[in-house]
């Protein structure tokens, strides 16, 4: 999958032409770009959690990195003297240099060769190997979205490209996330093009320009659609429409890892989830309720006269949230086994929780023990990061 890169220039009009091409080119599925002209902003965004596949910047901006000790991931020094040759050295050893001011295929493709055993192994994993996760619930309030989103971030930092998809019919991520600037479509216009296309062959240049309708959260380390806006069209996207996209995102060759985060069990969107994802997650409380609901989905599902998949019981993982306990569940129906238990976060009942609910290192913890017991055997060597050793 693409490559994440982060670029370090001091002069600011390097950047956008260099963005335009890569957004419009072959090189848009292959690299991610994290650019910067400040020093303050690029240190600040280095010394957080997410760890790029490599670093390119000029000589000032990897001085200063370099200073932190941080130098963990490859890195290369990017030179305007037209001399390239060789290493950097002094305080700069240890590193490559790449020539500032080339054509841009050349040094993108200089770039792409700095981070290519990552690359190649990546690589490997063919866009049929996309893993469909769809997060889903019986009952509300259980904290669907609130999972959905930390499974994201986690699998994001762990260098997968993951894309975050919202159904529900009031896209509640935007309580959690800021939405970033831009003009990108969306996803009501890739559903218009959708339709448009159908019947005329051009599926597969629909799939190459997905990039044009997503935008990145690097809070969440994954992208995804802006939040549509017209409840209208939300509520007119149907279980064919939904499959569409799905496949779009599956069949890009872009992202390892889609989540999905559903609306209510009946809608037709969420059937297309239980239709098409790989891996069903869903949401319990210790509610009586919430386990009654559940079962009674499953039984619904199980039943050959009811129009659904026989096959989403063996899809199905349970996840309890909001546990006070692993035991406090009490007896659960026949059909449900808890595969993984995500704590109680008292702090979420303070008035201003929601900027808690991505950093809660508690809830990390369980999410983290959540993906390991249920996400890497369905994406083998990815998860446990095996593929970039």
């Amino acid at each position: 999958m693409a490559a994440r890169i982060v670029l370090a220039v001091r002069e600011s009009q390097y950047i956008e032409p260099l963005l335009h091409y890569i957004h419009h080119s072959e090189y848009g599925g292959m690299l991610r770009i994290s650019a910067f002209s400040r020093l303050d902003t690029f240190m600040e965004f280095m010394k957080g959690e997410e760890v790029p596949d490599a670093v390119v910047a000029d000589p000032s901006f990897i001085e200063a990195w370099l200073v932190e000790g941080k130098s963990t991931v490859p890195w290369a020094v990017l030179s305007d003297a037209g001399d390239v040759r060789g290493k950097p050295s002094g305080n700069l050893a240890g590193g490559q240099v790449i020539e500032k001011y080339q054509s841009l295929p050349s040094l993108l493709d200089a770039i792409l060769q700095l981070c290519d055993v990552k690359r190649s192994r990546m690589a490997s994993i063919s866009k049929e190997e996309t893993l469909l996760i769809g997060v889903v619930s019986a009952s509300g309030s259980s904290g669907k979205t609130t999972l959905a989103l930390n499974l994201a971030k986690q699998l994001g930092g762990l260098g997968l490209s993951v894309f975050y998809l919202n159904l529900e019919s009031v896209d509640s991520s935007g309580l959690f996330l800021r939405v970033p600037d831009g003009n990108a479509p969306g996803l009501e216009r890739l559903l218009y093009e959708l339709k448009a296309n159908e019947g005329e062959g051009s599926k597969v240049k629909t799939e190459l320009e997905l990039e044009r309708y997503v935008i990145r959260h690097e809070s969440l380390r994954s992208e995804a659609f802006r939040p549509v806006e017209n409840l209208k069209e939300k509520l007119q996207m149907t279980r064919t429409d939904t499959l569409d996209v799905l496949e779009q995102l599956s069949g890009a060759g872009r992202y390892d890892v889609v989540i999905v985060d559903t609306g209510a069990l009946e809608e037709e969107q969420t059937q297309a989830v239980l239709h098409r994802c790989g891996l069903l997650l869903w949401v319990l409380t210790g509610a009586k309720t919430s386990h009654h609901k559940t079962a009674g989905w499953l039984g619904h599902c199980s039943n050959p006269h009811s129009g659904m998949l026989q096959e989403v019981p063996v899809k199905s993982r349970f996840v309890m949230n909001l546990a006070a306990d692993a035991h406090n569940a009490g007896i659960l129906p026949e059909r449900i086994q808890v595969d993984a238990v995500l704590p109680y976060i008292p702090s979420w009942a303070m008035q201003h929780h929601v900027e808690l609910c991505l950093n809660s290192p508690q809830f990390t913890a369980g999410v983290q023990q959540l993906c390991s017991g249920i996400i890497e055997p369905a994406l083998p060597h990815v998860f446990t990061g095996n593929v970039y050793e």
